[in-house]
Formats: C-alpha cells, structure tokens, sequence
C-alpha cells in the first residue's frame, strides 16, 4: 500500500479527472468519525461541503453497512446515490431478491429475539436490525470477550448460515444471496456510464471492493493495514477533507474535466467553507 497524499497517488487522482469517473465512499470510519455510540455519527462541516461539491459535478456514492433510510437522515440531499446494508440495499438491486434478502433477515432476528434476548440484554450486546442484514454491536461492552462468544455463538446457529463480516466493535451478517459492495460498486460503474472509480473505505466490509483488484478503480483505505487490498491509504480520517479538496480544485482548473460529468452541470464556483 502507498500513501495517498504524495506526487504519485495526486496523480492517481488526476488520471480519474481525465474521464467520467464514480466517487464512492463508505460512510463510518470514512465520511465520519467511528463514535461510541453508533448512533451519534455524522459528517463534519467541512467534509459535508466538500462533498456536496462533489457530488455537483461528477457522479457520487455512498455505499455503506448501514442501511438506506439510516444514510439519508445524515446525509440528508448532498449525495444523491445512496446503497445500503454493504451493497444489498438501494435501486440497482431487484426488488425480488431483496424481498427474499429481507425474509431471511426477518426469520433471524425472530429466533434471535425469541432464544436469546434475556442473555443480550445482560451482555449490553446490541442487535440492529437493518432490514437486509443484522449488525451485532459491543462497542460499549465491558465484558468484550463473553460479548464475541456471545455473538459467535448465536451467528453459529443461524439458518441459512449468513455471511459474516467483522468490523470495528461489531460483527455484521448477511444472508448469502445479499450483494455486497463491490458488486454495487461495479453495478453503479455500469448504470451511471462511468469508466473508472474511486472508492474509499476503512473495514473488513470495504474489501469486497479492494479485493476486486478492478485496475479502473482507485481503491483508498483510511488507515494502513497488513493485508488489505487496497492500493492506497490514508493516514487518517481527517485526511478525507483533502482528498476531497484536492479532486474538487483539480477539476475546477481543467475547464474540461468536468465536461458532461453530472446532471447538474460542472466547472461550479467553489465558495469554502469558514472551517
């Protein structure tokens, strides 16, 4: 993995300037900072700004763990595409196949509720229902290690076994014929007629993406990890703010780059942000 914020990944980022390029990010630990409680996660003011800019003048996605109507409570209007539950949830997917996605969901967490509410209550486990998936959390748990047990136990006796994604301080599952997200990712690369992408990510669940090792996607990982898929990283979160910057003000100097970008017009004035 190289550094994003050096000459060679800027000019990463300009050679997706050249063409109609897809902007994809994750939402916790990407967009906005991973908080105890889950709940509480939003987008800072001036990523919110730089990503509206964004989102004005080239196509732009967030794919996320958390589900649709979740995302559009904090986002709000600024991103227009929005796909949730790692993938599975949003337009590109057909309304059958979520419908059985959704029943298998529903049919887990009866019997979660069922045989093991009196023992999650009592661990401080978290049970999130997302509609298309189910999200363990124990980011606030004392007892961390009965919390895991706990957890991997109940996702051992679920039917059909799910498709288990493990992220900071939560385990997510999913029934097996649930899309993920770098089969959104390529699905909205096709229905938005763009030739490459960049997608950012900071979890286990965003190297369905990285792991495509897809050379017309740009694949950023916020924090640098032994292992992963990605191309590129970041050191950190607050580093979002200047990479969006910097592919916002390097469009903006090529009065062609954004050229038939987005439907709402390109080579947009930029009014900063008092941050």
């Amino acid at each position: 993995m190289d550094y994003l914020l050096t000459a060679k990944g800027k000019l990463e980022l300009e050679t997706l300037l050249k063409g109609r390029s897809l902007y994809a990010f994750d939402f916790d630990g990407t967009l906005a900072k991973i908080v105890r409680e889950h709940h509480a996660a939003k987008l800072s003011r001036p990523i919110r700004f730089w990503l509206e800019e964004l989102a004005k003048r080239a196509p732009t996605a967030i794919i996320s763990g958390r589900s649709v109507e979740d995302l559009r409570a904090r986002v709000g209007t600024v991103v227009p595409h929005l796909i949730g539950n790692h993938g599975s949830e949003g337009p590109h997917t057909r309304q059958e196949d979520m419908q059985q996605v959704r029943e298998t969901s529903g049919a887990w967490l009866q019997s979660i509720n069922e045989r093991f509410q009196d023992e999650l209550t009592r661990s401080g486990v978290v049970v999130e229902n997302k509609s298309y998936s189910l999200s363990f959390h124990y980011r606030t748990v004392d007892q961390r290690d009965e919390a895991r047990a706990l957890i991997a136990r109940i996702v051992g006796e679920l039917s059909p076994p799910p498709r288990i994604v493990l992220g900071k301080s939560v385990v997510n599952v999913m029934p097996p014929t649930a899309s993920h997200k770098g089969t959104a990712l390529l699905e909205y690369m096709r229905r938005l007629d763009c030739s490459t992408a960049l997608y950012v990510g900071d979890d286990e669940t965003d190297e369905d993406v990285f792991a495509l090792r897809d050379h017309r996607i740009l694949t950023v990982r916020v924090g640098k990890k032994n292992g992963s898929s990605a191309r590129y990283f970041l050191k950190k979160q607050a580093e979002i703010t200047e990479m969006l910057r910097l592919i916002v003000e390097g469009g903006n100097q090529n009065i062609h780059t954004w050229s038939g970008c987005h439907e709402h017009g390109a080579n947009l004035p930029v009014q900063r942000p008092n941050e």
